[in-house]
């Protein structure tokens, strides 16, 4: 993730794939929404590394989070997709390494905002 205010709005953009997952027709299409989902679950992924040190561990929380990548896991092309075989797609990891950086580029306050967002998600 490139800039500072994705990251701040992942939260809008992942409630938006729970309650709308999108269609895509063609394969550039498949292609592009496969990127953006594994955009949101790289930022899912840095919420999960990140909030226990803000929130503290919570139930909630793992809940919360768990149910935001199984919907984006579900609108997906691989649907034998998983958090744990994208650790080994590359694409993945840039998009990793780009949305820990953006987070230690907002404010711990902001951080915290969003891991409760997170966390109070009645969806």
């Amino acid at each position: 993730m490139r800039h500072l205010s994705s990251f701040v709005r992942v939260l809008a953009v992942s409630f938006t794939f729970l309650v709308a997952p999108a269609v895509f027709a063609d394969a550039a299409s498949v292609k592009e929404a496969d990127a953006l989902i594994k955009d949101d679950i790289a930022n899912a992924q840095v919420l999960i590394e990140m909030c226990p040190n803000l929130i503290g561990k919570n139930a909630k929380f793992d809940q919360n989070i768990k149910k935001m990548v199984d919907s984006y896991l579900g609108s997906y092309s691989d649907k034998s997709a998983s958090l744990e075989n994208l650790q080994k797609d590359a694409e993945f990891n840039t998009l990793l390494k780009d949305a820990r950086q953006a987070a230690t580029e907002v404010d711990k306050a902001e951080q915290k905002a969003v891991c409760e967002e997170v966390l109070n998600f009645e969806g």
